[in-house]
């Protein structure tokens, strides 16, 4: 039985869509069937990061009615690895009803290992609905006490919503002196820290060339972070949602 995994976050633009390719495609390579579904429905973005940019039906098309989920399933260039795309423009975003979020994305984890799920940052309606959308949870977060204070509510809420909060990625760490050292980020998050990713110029090169860095620079400390990840995600996903049920 497959995994739906929540990707999310108290702030935008702490890396969640480059963390939901790169996991997924580091899956993928270790023989895994992954699905991931951009379901930040104002600034979809995995798609561009994924290859993808010429999708005929999206989420939007299914959240408004007009497709089925499974017309809007797309094999990318990755082994194993399959995306829902987004749409870009803004007619869809106000056609689209986050609110069937949940159900149209759960009836998927039969039929894949792990679906991931890029959420929209924060505990609006239509985060909310993404995040729900899954059973188990990873937040993404930068080592700003800011962002991690934003991303432990977040946390604090979905874990009262019954969901299983797998840790944290403390990403681009290592840009800045004033950088809250991950033993700290940890403490202030009460959840297990899964991986640092560090600033690596190589994530950034990848992201301009549209291909996730695991692919792009796989000896890359960022690509190295990513794979660790994977192989984290892979031994402790379902565990603590077994624990908790």
């Amino acid at each position: 039985m497959g995994r739906l995994i929540s990707i999310a976050s108290g702030k935008g633009g702490t890396g969640k869509t480059t963390t939901t390719a790169n996991l997924s495609i580091a899956l993928g390579k270790m023989g895994y069937k992954v699905l991931a579904i951009d379901a930040d429905l104002t600034m979809a973005n995995l798609s561009l990061v994924m290859g993808i940019d010429d999708a005929d039906v999206t989420l939007h098309d299914v959240l408004a009615g007009d497709a089925h989920i499974r017309e809007a399933i797309y094999a990318t260039s990755y082994e194993n690895v399959f995306l829902v795309p987004g749409a870009v423009d803004w007619e869809h975003v106000l056609k689209a009803d986050p609110r069937r979020l949940p159900s149209v994305i759960k009836p998927l984890k039969p039929e894949y290992d792990f679906v991931f799920i890029d959420c929209p940052a924060g505990l609006q309606m239509d985060a909310m609905n993404a995040m729900m959308s899954g059973e188990e949870v990873i937040l993404v977060t930068n080592p700003e006490i800011s962002c991690i204070t934003d991303t432990m509510k977040v946390g604090i809420v979905l874990k009262k919503a019954g969901l299983a909060v797998l840790g944290f990625v403390l990403n681009r760490y290592g840009r800045s002196e004033n950088d809250i050292p991950p033993e700290a980020a940890e403490e202030v998050m009460e959840v297990p820290l899964l991986v640092v990713v560090p600033e690596d110029p190589k994530v950034r090169e990848a992201t301009l060339e549209g291909v996730p860095v695991v692919e792009y620079a796989p000896d890359s400390e960022g690509a190295k972070a990513f794979f660790k990840l994977a192989e984290e995600i892979s031994r402790i996903a379902g565990l603590k949602a077994k624990v908790i049920g």
